[in-house]
C-alpha cells in the first residue's frame, strides 16, 4: 500500500476506535435509543437524496435495518450505559469470533484451525473480563455488547444476499429504515426524552453529529476506496488499530481504569481477533495462487 493509503487507513480506524468515547459522552445527556434514531435520521438526510433508490432490494434492506439498527447499534449502545469505553471496544470485537461461527453453522464453510483457535481465545478473553468482580452487576450490559457482536455477523449474511451496492445507498437506506424504528422503541422504551432533548448540549448533539458525519459516512467511504484499490488482505489487518484507539482514548480521555485481570482479559480478547484477521487475510492471499496452480499458471 502506498504510505498516503496506510495513513488514510490508519486514520478511518482511529476514528472509529473514537466512536466509543463518543458514544459514551452522548450518553451523559441522551437516551441512548433516542441518541441512535438522531443519528441514523441525521445520516439519512444527508445521504438518502443524493443515492438512487435500491430497486428490488427494498425489502430485505428493511431486514438488515432492524437486525443493524436496533440489534447491534442498539444493544450496543445500552450495554455501553455501563461498561467503559474502553472494554466495549474490545467485546464489540466479538463480531469477527461470531462472523466465523455463522459462516461455519449457516453457510458451511470450512475456517481454518487459526482462525477456530482464535475464536477461542477471544471468548476466553471476554468471559475473563465478565469473570471479575468489578462487573458484578453489569454483566447483563456486557452480554449486551456481546450480543451486539454476534448481531453484526449474522447480518453479514443478508448483506451478502443483496449483491454490488453503492455503500453510500446501502447506509443511507438502512438509516432511513431504523430511524423511525428507533425512535418508536425509544418512546415505549424510554422516557425523559422531551426533556434530554431540551437540555442536551454539545456533548449530545455533537456526538450525534460525529456517529453520522464522521463515522456513517466519512469513515465508510474512505473504507470503501481503499477497499476498491487493494486486496482485503491487504486492508483487513488495519482494523486492528480500531479496538486499541478505543482502549487508549477510554483510559487517557474518560480516565477509565482497567484492573489488572480486565487488561489481560482485552489483551486476551484482541489476540484471538488478531489471529483470526491474519489468518483471514492469509487464507485470501493464498487462494488467488492457487487457482493460478490449478489451471497450471504461474503464480
Amino acid at each position: 500500500m502506498k504510505p498516503i493509503h496506510i495513513l488514510l487507513m490508519i486514520l478511518a480506524m482511529a476514528f472509529w476506535g473514537l466512536n466509543f468515547v463518543v458514544i459514551k459522552t452522548g450518553l451523559l445527556e441522551l437516551p441512548p435509543l433516542l441518541m441512535l434514531a438522531l443519528r441514523f435520521a441525521l445520516a439519512a438526510a444527508l445521504l438518502v437524496p443524493f443515492v438512487r433508490p435500491p430497486t428490488g432490494k427494498v425489502r430485505e434492506i428493511i431486514r438488515i435495518s432492524v437486525i443493524l439498527g436496533f440489534f447491534h447499534f442498539g444493544l450496543l449502545f445500552w450495554g455501553l450505559t455501563r461498561v467503559e469505553a474502553a472494554l466495549g471496544a474490545v467485546v464489540i470485537q466479538l463480531q469477527l469470533p461470531f462472523a466465523v461461527i455463522f459462516a461455519m453453522l449457516l453457510l458451511n464453510e470450512r475456517p481454518s484451525a487459526r482462525s477456530l483457535s482464535g475464536t477461542a481465545i477471544a471468548f476466553a478473553g471476554v468471559i475473563l473480563i465478565g469473570s471479575r468482580a468489578e462487573f458484578q452487576g453489569h454483566v447483563l450490559y456486557l452480554l449486551l455488547i456481546v450480543s451486539a457482536g454476534a448481531a453484526w455477523a449474522f447480518s453479514n449474511i443478508p448483506i451478502k444476499r443483496l449483491g454490488p451496492i453503492n455503500v453510500f445507498t446501502l447506509n443511507g437506506w438502512i438509516s432511513l429504515f431504523a430511524a423511525p424504528q428507533l425512535l418508536a422503541l425509544s418512546m415505549i422504551l424510554e422516557s425523559g426524552q422531551w426533556s434530554a432533548l431540551a437540555a442536551a448540549g454539545w456533548r449530545g448533539y455533537g456526538a450525534v453529529a460525529y456517529m453520522a458525519v464522521v463515522s456513517t459516512i466519512a469513515v465508510y467511504g474512505m473504507w470503501y476506496y481503499l477497499l476498491g484499490k487493494y486486496p482485503m488482505s491487504q486492508v483487513v489487518p488495519y482494523t486492528l488499530v480500531a479496538p486499541l484507539v478505543g482502549v487508549l482514548s477510554g483510559t487517557m480521555l474518560l480516565g477509565e481504569e482497567l484492573t489488572d485481570m480486565m487488561a489481560l482479559g482485552a489483551a486476551a480478547t484482541l489476540a484471538g481477533v488478531a489471529i483470526i484477521v491474519f489468518a483471514s487475510a492469509r487464507d485470501e492471499a493464498v487462494e488467488p495462487v492457487a487457482a493460478k496452480a490449478e489451471h497450471g499458471e504461474k503464480p
